[in-house]
């Protein structure tokens, strides 16, 4: 691994000095990040061939930002993922993958008017709806080298975009078009897949106190044989600071739009919420209570789609419980692994505690309650209760340790489903370095 990172430095040091060749520089900057975990887990995969795992997870990224003239810059970054011994033939091939690569031109036909085309990160709201390409679930496809897909670093979207600030305003509109899968037209092969394409408009005003942002979602696939997918969001977020340590936020987010699946043509109904809030008592030690709720639609007898269908949310394990996630809903916020047994729908109340009782150490602790919304006739609605607790300690500016424990407290439904009562938990001992 030290050679590799000796060659990336390499490559990098000399793209940076051969720069200046092809465009006049102002300005370049290097750097990343490593990110190092011990990980423990238990119950996870309720009883399969998995449980316990014991491994180390290791994400290296490196970036390139450089500044040109004529308000261009352009960002590069690589990620390699890998969990300690387990990629011998990427010990010999390498398996660095393209995490952002983008060019932005900023004021292009306007002041304030800036086109971003490349490998993005694109997140809208709270990352309700849109913040990463990939979901716990998608990273196989992602080749992330890890057994921990819930903790991958990858995000990024092939997109091209446009942002547009109004001079002397606080108020942002932006509007994207990303490419999820290309099948460059090769349908009517018996695969129900097509071209899969995400778009996305939204508006933001934030004067630092106040944030309102109402965004528009349409996630299509068209020309596949027997399957066509028009899936719409409609949303909006708010955020409101009345004091100066207190916080308030709220999302909305309605589906429609329609399927068609080997004839039927149900409609999309879904929708989703959270509300939350913190409030920070100040002080050296700095306390902080934080509470949310979410909600996310389950299916009823409808023939229609009632259930909410997440397209890619980002930042999952903050509102359902950093267990719940891998162990129940690696797809997204409220679509869980028992949809099929008629547990469909989610709703989660989190309360946390923070606070920084040394200078450089910080503790916290977040609560979760978890239930489902529909069920089959005799079956509970319980998923239980996680209990996280968190311990960090900045060693320096750029070496964070850390450490995680967490505890699923499993609920009546996942015995009535899967027959177990097992309580998933895990143990994590981290250090990053930032550069």
């Amino acid at each position: 691994m030290r050679s590799r990172l000796v060659k990336l430095a390499v490559v990098v040091a000399i793209f940076a000095m051969a720069v200046p060749t092809f465009a006049a520089v102002e300005n370049v900057k290097v750097g990343g990040d490593i990110d190092v975990k011990m990980i423990y887990r238990d119950h996870i995969g309720f009883g399969n061939a998995l449980d316990p795992m014991n491994f180390t997870y290791m994400g290296t990224r490196v970036y390139l930002a450089a500044d040109l003239t004529d308000n261009v810059s352009a960002m590069i970054r690589l990620i390699n993922e890998r969990d300690f011994g387990s990629d011998y033939l990427r010990d010999i091939e390498g398996n660095l993958i393209v995490d952002l690569a983008y060019v932005k031109l900023a004021d292009l036909l306007a002041p304030g008017f800036d086109l971003t085309v490349g490998r993005q990160e694109i997140q809208i709201g709270e990352g309700l709806v849109v913040g990463s390409r990939y979901r716990a679930l998608d990273y196989i496809g992602a080749d992330i080298g890890t057994l921990a897909l819930d903790m991958g670093q990858q995000k990024a979207f092939d997109a091209i975009k446009v942002d547009y600030a109004f001079p002397g305003s606080d108020m942002t509109i932006s509007a994207f078009k990303a490419k999820i899968i290309e099948t460059y037209g090769l349908t009517g092969l018996g695969i129900p897949v097509g071209d899969v394409d995400l778009y996305g408009l939204s508006g933001k005003y934030d004067n630092g106190n106040f944030c309102l942002e109402p965004y528009f979602a349409y996630l299509r696939m068209a020309d596949a044989e027997d399957v066509d997918l028009n899936l719409m969001t409609l949303g909006a977020r708010a955020g409101l600071a009345p004091m100066e340590n207190l916080k308030l936020k709220l999302e909305l987010a309605k589906q429609f739009g329609s399927a068609e699946l080997l004839g039927n043509k149900p409609d999309f109904k879904g929708w989703a919420g959270l509300l939350g809030g913190s409030f920070s008592f100040g002080g050296e030690i700095k306390p902080t209570l934080t509470a949310a709720y979410s909600y996310f639609s389950g299916q009823d007898s409808s023939t229609d789609i009632n259930m909410w269908i997440p397209m890619f949310p980002s930042n999952v394990a903050s509102r359902v419980g950093k267990i719940a996630y891998p162990t129940l809903f690696q797809a997204g916020d409220g679509f869980g692994r028992f949809f099929f047994d008629g547990t469909t729908g989610l709703q989660v109340i989190n309360l946390g505690f923070g606070m920084n009782p040394a200078e450089k150490i910080g503790l916290g602790i977040d609560l979760f309650n978890l239930r489902a919304l529909e069920t089959a006739g005799g079956v509970s609605k319980s998923f239980g209760n996680e209990v996280d607790l968190s311990f960090t300690y900045a060693y320096t500016e750029d070496v964070t340790f850390g450490l995680d424990l967490g505890i699923l407290f499993t609920g009546s439904n996942i015995e009535d489903n899967l027959g177990v009562d097992e309580n998933p938990w895990q143990l994590i001992g981290s250090m990053k370095l930032a550069f």
